[in-house]
């Protein structure tokens, strides 16, 4: 009896892993291909468009990204840019104030009260029919604006997302595994888009209808996810263009990048606690996919925990062989921790990358539900 209740175990988190990882991805490619739902968009719509960057101390980037904006090509009666600089204490607001004559709009209170609520207060000032939303730490193509907002000429179409690149910097620990998974994301965000909407826009290139947003509660850190979820839920669609490119390096070491995933895990559940009737009783057909998309993989340390727990307890070759290999894998995991300061030993990496990644989904579920959620967060060095 024990037996069988833990091999039930095992292959059920198994198979919930092979789905999470590859199987969601293979049957949303077949979906595209066979049941494809394209946007009625056109290359020559030009409505007008508010770009709003936040940027809470970012004086190392922000000159750089005004430059870049400047050089955006889209009409420029069209088109206004607002930097949104709440709680900035550096030079941001100075510098930003030096391109009040070419245009650009400063919004600055000294208080930090999190990137939704600065975004809300920007909204409330801008007069575009479309918003654009930005980070200060990303470079758009040339064309974004004119790539994104063709999708908007159809109306059933709330908001579109672009794709993000992770530019090479061997410095950085995080670029091969953030290049990576940014790869895997834009493939999957091609296919749910060709299907209905993705299940979550990306904040550093996200653009929306203006009537569609609603000041955002203060609490709320996924401002990205929170208004895709809100825009599928009112029955609008939020599609993915991969020729809108938005650059940024990766952060700096792992240790930045597990604190960013960390709050990325915490701050899902928070999004799912807002928009239960998606998912309860009956997933929606949206609900279904943000749950593959998302719910799973933040659930996926304790699934592999579940098949390394499983494996140890059961005998047999073939649960030894599984067994062994998890041990070996997690030991490779160990080895680059200990020696990726000083090497790049890529058998080392992948390993290192995956755990460390999981162990940050695994932290986010205890922050959310054991610790809190704030709005506030640690930010990655530049």
């Amino acid at each position: 009896m024990i037996t069988t209740l833990l091999e039930t175990g095992f292959w059920a988190a198994a198979a919930l892993l092979a789905y999470g990882y590859v199987g969601f991805s293979a049957l949303m490619y077949l979906l595209a291909r066979l049941r494809p739902s394209p946007t009625a968009s056109d290359p020559s719509y030009r409505p007008s468009v508010s770009l709003v960057i936040a940027a809470c101390n970012e004086e190392k980037t922000i000159r750089e990204k005004l430059e870049n904006t400047l050089r955006l090509d889209y009409p420029r009666d069209r088109l206004e840019v607002i930097v949104a600089a709440d709680g900035s204490n550096d030079a941001t607001a100075d510098i930003v104030r030096e391109y009040a004559g070419r245009g650009i709009r400063l919004l600055h209170r000294p208080e930090r009260q999190g990137k939704s609520a600065a975004l809300a207060r920007a909204v409330a000032e801008c007069g575009g029919d479309i918003l654009l939303f930005s980070d200060a730490n990303t470079d758009y193509s040339v064309d974004v604006i004119r790539n994104m907002v063709k999708h908007f000429a159809d109306p059933e179409v709330g908001g579109v997302s672009g794709r993000k690149i992770v530019l090479e910097d061997g410095d950085r620990a995080a670029t091969q595994g953030e290049t990576a998974y940014w790869s895997y994301e834009s493939s999957l965000k091609t296919w749910e888009s060709a299907v209905g909407s993705i299940a979550t826009a990306d904040g550093e290139i996200f653009a929306m209808r203006r009537i569609l947003f609603r000041a955002l509660p203060a609490s709320i850190v996924h401002d990205d996810m929170f208004l895709t979820l809100q825009m599928v839920q009112d029955g609008y669609r939020v599609v993915y263009e991969p020729a809108a490119t938005s650059a940024e390096f990766a952060s700096r070491t792992l240790f930045d990048e597990f604190h960013l995933k960390v709050r990325y895990a915490s701050a899902g559940y928070q999004i799912l606690a807002r928009f239960r009737r998606l998912f309860l009783p009956v997933p929606t057909a949206f609900g279904w996919l943000f749950l593959s998309h998302k719910l799973l993989r933040w659930s996926a340390p304790f699934l592999l925990l579940a098949v390394f727990a499983t494996s140890a307890a059961l005998s047999g070759p073939f649960y030894d062989v599984m067994f062994w290999g998890q041990v070996a894998f997690y030991a490779a995991a160990l080895a680059g921790l200990v020696t990726h300061r000083w090497t790049n030993v890529r058998l080392f990496y992948f390993p290192l990358y995956f755990s460390a990644m999981n162990t940050a989904a695994l932290y986010g579920f205890v922050r959310y539900f054991l610790v809190g959620q704030s709005p506030l967060w640690r930010k990655a060095a530049r």
